[in-house]
């Protein structure tokens, strides 16, 4: 309490010289830094908080100024509110400084200077009281950072520029730090600049395209060990010696890397941490790279999320269009054949045979309507969370597969159709029949329309005591791996851009969801130029059970 007291006088404008101010115990006080110095700015006095809060002991009050303490931007404001204090101006003011501690680091003070005075009334001294304010202003710089990228995201900014923007908020909180993120491709495991702004662009480009592994680097072993790898001095660490002449060019001595994951724990990449000097981390330089990796996460999560959507939008926007292409198609063909049935436009009436064409070909675009459209309702009950209804009864399995090869073989005339049936088959499995015949009939259609002309397309079913599997297989022109993982994807069509194979890109999506429904899975084999297989195994006993 008595510390209190004696710092309150500090706030009035009473005469004291500074021997009293230390008879007093101002100097004893253990709660805040209290510094006094003389016109020239040279330092008499200073407690132990102070001395702490700088970073330098008493012997070096012997040479130590106000102005070697001072940030460099912050001098001639100093100067100014010195001159006005000693010039009786002002008795006592207070703001925030920046210190340059012994380091070279920036720090914090809540400071507030006051006049001391003589017997004559003339301002003698000048003493400072410093609350350190550090903390508090990493806390502001951070949250401002964040707002910033905040910002970016909502203002859809490239994910270039919210980066960079990271690790700028993160650089302006401790001075001396450099940053950079990397994006890892998980296909080719190598890690891709997105943002390093202060490193050398020689540098950067060196390390573009790493391959992540054991002993690469802090960045590279990071990655793939997917924690946090601290070296604290680049030169005599294992991590770093095939890079040994790189660093050599540059002034970085020590680097920390974390890795950034997604919400799903896998590794999206690293945001490291440099300085120019040897250096450990120490607890708020382990939350702050934590913080900055978790934004990142944030930033690339999200931009990756949006580009899925603006991906999906693309792609139903497509699929609008190619349905209306594909619906006015057979409407077009209807339409045609039922004026010619009708006897218009001076069209002799056509005889039987004529017309038992006429009206087989109006059937076919029929069922092609009727299927298309059955596709959009599914979809669209998919989109809307709701699962595929299912009727799961005792069905002659033959009966099924037959009514689905012949159905091909009377309308597809460009392809022949083979049905390969297990003797040991049983004659009576339960399943959905109608859904069963809607996931073979696009895979079948799948099969035309990815295979040439006078291919053969076979339907294989096998079954076991417990599973029953089909496969639909062509001879077509396959796909590659990447295609692969992508044909479950509405949307999705592995060969948009030929004209011979349109299709609304729903179809495998229907059939996977059939397929699951029945508690069963779906899987593809396939190769550029060899064909496509596609297999369902729906599980016997399971839908035993569900009768």
């Amino acid at each position: 309490m008595k510390q209190k007291n004696n710092l309150a006088l500090l706030t009035h404008k009473n005469r004291y010289c500074p021997a009293d101010l230390t008879k007093q115990g101002i100097f004893s006080n253990r709660l805040v830094g209290i510094e006094m110095s003389d016109p020239v700015g040279r330092i008499m006095e200073a407690n132990s908080f102070f001395l702490n809060f700088v970073g330098y002991d008493e012997n070096d009050l012997k040479w130590l100024t106000v102005d070697h303490l001072c940030h460099p931007d912050d001098k001639e404001r100093e100067l100014d509110l010195r001159q006005q204090l000693f010039n009786g101006g002002l008795d006592h003011i207070t703001f925030r400084k920046r210190y340059v501690n012994k380091s070279g680091k920036t720090v914090w003070g809540e400071t507030s200077l006051n006049a001391i005075y003589d017997e004559a009334g003339n301002c003698n001294a000048l003493i400072a009281t410093v609350v350190d304010a550090t903390k508090y202003r990493r806390e502001e710089l951070l949250q401002k950072g964040q707002s910033r990228v905040l910002d970016l995201l909502y203002r859809n900014s490239s994910l270039d520029e919210v980066c960079n923007a990271i690790v700028r908020s993160i650089e302006e909180v401790e001075q001396g730090l450099l940053c950079s993120i990397l994006q890892l491709d998980e296909t080719t495991g190598t890690l891709h600049k997105l943002a390093a702004p202060s490193l050398p662009d020689f540098y950067n480009d060196a390390i573009e395209g790493m391959k992540i592994g054991d002993g690469v680097g802090s960045c590279g072993t990071a990655a793939f060990y997917g924690r946090r790898v601290v070296v604290s001095d680049i030169f005599n660490h294992p991590y770093w010696i095939k890079a040994k002449r790189l660093i050599e060019r540059t002034n970085l001595r020590s680097c920390w890397s974390q890795p950034i994951f997604s919400n799903d724990g896998r590794v999206l990449g690293t945001f490291a941490i440099y300085y120019t000097e040897p250096r450990e981390p120490g607890p708020f330089e382990l939350d702050l790279i934590r913080s900055a990796a978790d934004l990142t996460a944030l930033a690339m999560s999200y931009k990756g999320a949006i580009s899925v959507l603006e991906k999906n939008n693309q792609r139903k926007n497509e699929a609008i269009s190619t349905a209306a292409h594909e619906l006015r198609t057979p409407i077009t063909s209807i339409m045609g054949y039922a004026e010619l049935l009708r006897h218009t436009n001076g069209y002799e009436i056509p005889n039987t045979v004529k017309s038992d064409e006429f009206i087989d070909i109006i059937m076919e675009r029929s069922e092609m309507l009727s299927r298309i459209v059955s596709d959009l309702f599914d979809i669209s009950k998919i989109e809307n969370g709701c699962s595929l209804d299912l009727v799961i009864k005792p069905e002659r399995i033959h009966v099924t597969l037959e009514k689905v090869i012949n159905h091909f073989k009377n309308c597809v005339k460009s392809h022949s159709f083979h049905l390969k049936e297990d003797k040991e088959l049983p004659e009576i499995l339960p399943y959905d029949e109608g859904r069963i015949i809607q996931a073979l009939d696009n895979l079948l259609s799948n099969a035309v329309k990815y295979s040439p002309a006078g291919e053969v397309i076979e339907l294989t079913a096998v079954a076991s005591s417990d599973q029953l599997r089909l496969s639909v297989t062509d001879f077509g022109i396959g796909m590659e791996t990447f295609q692969i993982g992508k044909i479950f994807d509405k949307f999705y069509r592995a060969n948009s851009s030929s004209q011979e194979t349109q299709g609304l890109g729903i179809g495998m999506s229907i059939v996977k969801e059939i397929i699951e429904a029945h508690r069963g899975r779906i899987s593809v084999e396939s190769a550029p130029g060899k064909g496509t297989t596609v297999t369902l195994n729906i599980p016997i006993r399971q839908l035993d059970h569900h009768v």
